[in-house]
């Protein structure tokens, strides 16, 4: 008996919870009864990967917006890491969103943290380009050419270098104005940031010209790929719905 590829849940096994909690820090995580209760309203969608004895290796929760999908948080069981199960769960996990949104939905969209920031310790690059390296291996898209920041959760702490990344359902996403929405969306659903804020104008700004087309492609003045992968839990962006609520961001590679 083979894996269990990226089967959907209502959350009722511990399993998954218990990874979310161990793989995230606190400051990075919603609190897990929000998630719960976003997964019972179905205004998140749980997806598990387990082995053949039905022990869970990986899994994913994603939120879906109003004409796109946002990833919010994938990991993967350190304990029992079976040999690319986070390619595998991320590649069947695309198929299932494209299945069921592609008439609805532009793709499934995703945040890291900068791969060019500066001052970065080799530890810290090094993990960051893998990571970027996982989802340009899937073929994801990448905004070039404009700055993308992560607004902080914490009262007070400055926003961080981040990226924006997205799978396409079907049509290229390379309008500008297209980008304006998704990004004010994360923005103002899923941190729960005003367009007053510092961090919404800054990043808006860039997007004036709304029938300008941008060349975004996964490369955007290429990034080395390392060959080997990395551990798995990393930060992209949670979504409390209806109503905004701020919730940080990881996910995985393997």
């Amino acid at each position: 008996m083979s894996n269990q590829l990226c089967k959907p849940s209502m959350g009722q096994e511990s399993d998954w919870s218990l990874l979310y909690e161990s793989a995230f820090p606190l400051d990075e995580r919603m609190p897990l009864a929000d998630v719960q209760a976003m997964l019972a309203s179905n205004t998140m969608l749980l997806h598990r990967t387990t082995n053949a004895a039905g022990e869970l290796l990986c899994f994913s929760l994603v939120t879906p917006m109003s004409n796109f999908s946002l990833l919010a948080y994938i990991a993967t069981d350190q304990t029992k890491r079976s040999s690319g199960v986070g390619s595998k769960h991320m590649k069947e996990l695309l198929i299932v969103l494209k299945n069921t949104y592609q008439a609805t939905h532009l793709g499934l969209f995703l945040e890291i943290e900068s791969t060019k920031e500066p001052n970065l310790s080799a530890t810290e690059a090094t993990d960051r380009r893998r990571r970027l390296a996982f989802y340009q291996r899937l073929h994801c898209k990448r905004l070039c050419g404009k700055d993308y920041f992560l607004p902080s959760y914490g009262a007070g702490l400055a926003h961080r270098a981040g990226e924006l990344l997205w799978f396409e359902y079907g049509n290229a996403v390379d309008k500008d104005a297209t980008l304006a929405q998704v990004i004010a969306e994360i923005y103002t659903r899923g941190y729960g940031i005003a367009a007053t804020h510092a961090t919404y104008v800054q990043v808006m700004a860039q997007f004036t010209n709304s029938s300008a087309t941008g060349q975004y492609d996964s490369a955007c003045g290429v990034v080395a790929t390392p060959a080997a992968t990395p551990a798995m839990a990393l930060p992209v962006t949670p979504v409390a719905a209806p109503s905004p609520s701020p919730s940080p961001s990881p996910s995985p590679f393997n």
